[in-house]
């Protein structure tokens, strides 16, 4: 059986396991989903219902960096440095968790954008999509999981600024971060803030590029000061990014 891969389209931890997955030239069907929707497809397979998900034909593996685990030696040629995990995990948290809540703090004020970032199939920018069915439900719900509460957004803000800084040291210094080849901090920087640095090789660009982003998104991206890392993705990206599916 060939392995499935659940996503969420937008989703940069989906993108995280996806772009290791075609960097190791492992062989898997992609199966994009509808949040809210996922609901009814992920239940039987596992009991904590996000993405991404793989399932193969020994078992299910969920999450993005347990996903990374089983093709890290085909992806990168080696296993990464505990130092390598450290970074990696703290990425995930810092920015990849903390752009999830301001991601939908920006824009669940605004269902004609949800609309269109849920699609599976990206709209062009000039079409008119309605709110996602079962949308208060859908805020409602993203509001609780992502805990989007005033007291909140400035810890994640925080949380994402002490992060990006110190990676912006890093980067000052090295073109990757072990030092010698594209690893898996790199992929995990370049595809958690993707969303930020849009970059055109990015599976999610159609979508984010769809849409008219509200002004206090856009303002507040523009104050971050994170041009540095904005740059490095992209060259990531470039160079790195080899999409199969």
């Amino acid at each position: 059986m060939t392995a499935t891969l659940f996503t969420f389209p937008i989703s940069h931890f989906s993108e995280k396991a996806r772009w290791a997955l075609d960097l190791a030239n492992y062989d898997y069907k992609l199966n994009p989903l509808v949040p809210g929707q996922h609901i009814q497809t992920l239940k039987p397979i596992v009991s904590d219902l996000y993405v991404p998900v793989l399932e193969t034909e020994t078992g299910i593996i969920q999450g993005s960096g347990n996903i990374l685990d089983l093709v890290e030696e085909k992806a990168f040629g080696h296993k990464a440095s505990s130092e390598e995990k450290q970074m990696e995990e703290k990425i995930d948290t810092q920015i990849g968790k903390s752009l999830q809540t301001l991601l939908y703090h920006f824009i669940l004020d605004y269902p004609e954008i949800v609309g269109k970032l849920f699609l599976l199939k990206p709209a062009s920018p000039n079409d008119t999509v309605g709110a996602p069915e079962h949308f208060e439900l859908i805020a409602l719900s993203l509001k609780r999981r992502y805990k989007i509460t005033p007291k909140n957004l400035e810890v994640v803000k925080q949380s994402l600024d002490e992060c990006s800084k110190e990676l912006i040291e890093i980067y000052k210094g090295r073109k990757f971060f072990n030092g010698t080849t594209f690893g898996r901090v790199d992929l995990t920087l370049a595809s958690l803030m993707g969303m930020l640095a849009e970059p055109k090789e990015s599976p999610a660009y159609p979508w984010f590029t769809s849409v008219q982003m509200p002004e206090t998104f856009l303002t507040w991206r523009k104050e971050l000061g994170f041009e540095i890392l904005f740059d490095k993705i992209k060259e990531f990206y470039k160079d790195f990014r080899i999409q199969s599916k």
